[in-house]
């Protein structure tokens, strides 16, 4: 025999999970770096062989997912809730590669490894020491090395530091547009190296 009890409980839950009354975790943003829109070319870069894009290297507090701030006193945080879309340093080799290919007007630019049987003509290493901001400002240090592979020699070594205003109310989107920008400055200067080697 039933009882009325289990089965009004069991038909209630029920309903209760049907009709989603179970709530669900809200789906956490995630954010990417945008490379430079088509038409910033800035150098004629093509010429014979390619340019590489090896992979970036960052700092520990930087290999996380989770974008991170500086807050004083204390150092370093994360932005509780708020991720790369993916690795960091996949994303700024991406963004660097992409703004390349615009600002050199080629397409002869990739990323490590690249093109299987590609005659590589320069190795860009870019090894970044601060990436990060605070609600006002965003900071970007970094050192590249552009090389030549066939002789193996390093044809320039530079240092970049720049700090950018971060424009808006201080949200995540706008100290991840902050990060873009200082990554378009970036990419402009190794441009204009490139050019002129």
């Amino acid at each position: 025999m039933r009882h009325p009890l289990v089965s009004g409980t069991l038909c209630c839950l029920l309903a209760l999970l049907l009709n989603g009354c179970v709530s669900k975790p809200a789906p956490t943003p995630v954010y990417t770096l945008e490379p430079l829109p088509a038409g910033a070319a800035v150098h004629q870069g093509g010429g014979a062989g390619l340019i590489l894009v090896m992979p970036v290297r960052l700092p520990p507090q930087l290999r996380q997912r989770g974008i991170v701030t500086e807050q004083q006193p204390g150092g370093p945080q994360m932005l509780v809730g708020q991720l790369w879309a993916g690795s960091l340093d996949e994303q700024i080799g991406a963004k660097l590669t992409a703004d390349l290919q615009t600002l050199l007007a080629t397409p002869n630019v990739a990323q490590y490894p690249g093109p299987r049987f590609g005659t590589v003509r320069r190795q860009v290493e870019t090894e970044i020491t601060r990436f990060s901001g605070d609600a006002q400002n965003f900071t970007l240090r970094a050192v590249c090395t552009i090389s030549d592979p066939e002789t193996r020699r390093i044809l320039s070594r530079s240092g970049f530091s720049r700090t950018v205003p971060v424009e808006g109310q201080g949200t995540a989107s706008d100290y991840v547009a902050a990060a873009t920008q200082v990554l378009h400055e970036f990419s402009r200067e190794v441009a204009s190296t490139l050019a002129g080697l």
